[in-house]
């Protein structure tokens, strides 16, 4: 591209409708690129001083001078909001994930622990003498006891 479809500073605050100043502070804060810097200027590319700048309107006042400013403004909070949207929904599958491993670790244990209370049922049962005890003959008491009777 030649340097004919490029813009001064001059140019572009004509063509916007902005002061050059304006322009200039864009440039310097980032709200706005340059193509390149010259011994004579700025020099700009007309899509890129409109997107930042669009032209105003011949009945619009002052006070939207700070329009541009408050377009980037409001683009990166909306931006930032985004952003945040976006970590908060992971942060909740990142949740909602470990509560269903939770859930399952749990389960798990559960059932370790019923089949552990089964089996020891069983070994206790092993363990227990289970035979029928023969029938033992009364006790004698004292007094027979003594009297040998």
């Amino acid at each position: 591209m030649g340097n004919n479809t490029y813009l001064t500073l001059g140019q572009a605050a004509e063509m916007c409708g902005w002061s050059k100043g304006a322009l200039s502070k864009a440039i310097k804060s980032g709200q706005m690129s340059a193509h390149a810097k010259t011994k004579a200027g700025f020099q700009l590319d007309p899509a890129e001083v409109l997107r930042v700048f669009p032209k105003k309107a011949e009945t619009q006042g002052s006070e939207q001078s700070e329009t541009p400013q408050k377009h980037s403004e409001n683009s990166a909070l909306s931006a930032e909001v985004e952003a945040l949207r976006q970590q908060i929904a992971t942060a909740e599958l990142e949740r909602t994930r470990e509560r269903e491993q939770l859930t399952d670790r749990i389960e798990n244990l559960q059932q370790m622990l019923s089949d552990e209370k089964s089996e020891r049922r069983q070994l206790t049962a092993l363990l227990t003498d289970q035979r029928e005890k023969a029938a033992e003959p009364p006790r004698k008491g004292l007094w027979v006891r003594l009297t040998g009777g």
